[in-house]
């Protein structure tokens, strides 16, 4: 469920997703509610997104526990959620890994593909050179991994074979023509209506995997 809270001189803007899960014979479930895209609060010294989890007894119904996270959890998630399909969905020779966007998300997603593919090469690129250096110089550093910035996202595809998309743009962020046969686009920068990292052409061109088909 996707709540959009527009700007006005009360509030916004910013996103809440709200999501939920339980694995059939487990004592749990659990319910998210994620706030992201609240960019304003960086001028006030505050994080863009926040979080709550509410963990449930699967038998009675009755709250368990309520976790306020500040993120950490959800880029975790997040990150798991990438392993998974670096894990299924690539080939081990795939060792050329690009990031278009050098946020906490692609931060997250270093980390877990190098927990699946260790000692794999890194690519970013991102419309801010300065956050996409950092990005480099800091994964290289914890994950002990070659990592390099380029100067496009056409560049990046060139050198890639997997790609992580984490942008909040509304704009595609990179097209087919770019891709080399074969490569395995991991997108999750476009989680409302309003946002499209991959071109239609491209999502038409190859297979495409979901978590949820009704979502889609």
């Amino acid at each position: 469920m996707h709540i959009g809270i527009d700007e006005t001189p009360t509030a916004g803007p910013g996103d809440c997703h709200i999501k939920g899960g339980y694995v059939s014979g487990e004592t749990t479930w659990t319910v998210k509610l994620a706030c992201v895209s609240f960019y304003k609060n960086l001028a006030e010294g505050l994080p863009p997104g926040g979080g709550i989890f509410i963990v449930m007894n699967a038998k009675n119904g009755a709250p368990l526990a309520v976790i306020q996270e500040n993120r950490f959890l959800t880029d975790v998630r997040t990150g798991a959620a990438g392993a998974v399909s670096v894990k299924y969905l690539t080939k081990p020779t795939d060792t050329a890994v690009g990031f278009i966007g050098t946020g906490a998300i692609a931060k997250s997603m270093a980390r877990a593909t190098a927990a699946i593919r260790p000692g794999y090469i890194g690519f970013a690129y991102g419309h801010d050179a300065a956050m996409a250096k950092s990005f480099c110089e800091d994964m290289k550093k914890e994950l002990g991994c070659e990592f390099h910035v380029v100067d496009s996202a056409e560049e990046l595809c060139a050198k890639s074979k997997v790609i992580f998309t984490q942008t909040p743009g509304s704009t595609t962020v990179l097209e087919k023509s770019w891709l080399q046969p074969g490569t395995t686009i991991i997108a999750s920068g476009s989680d409302q209506p309003t946002k499209q990292e991959i071109p239609v052409d491209v999502m038409t061109a190859g297979k495409y995997v979901c978590d949820l088909i009704g979502q889609v």
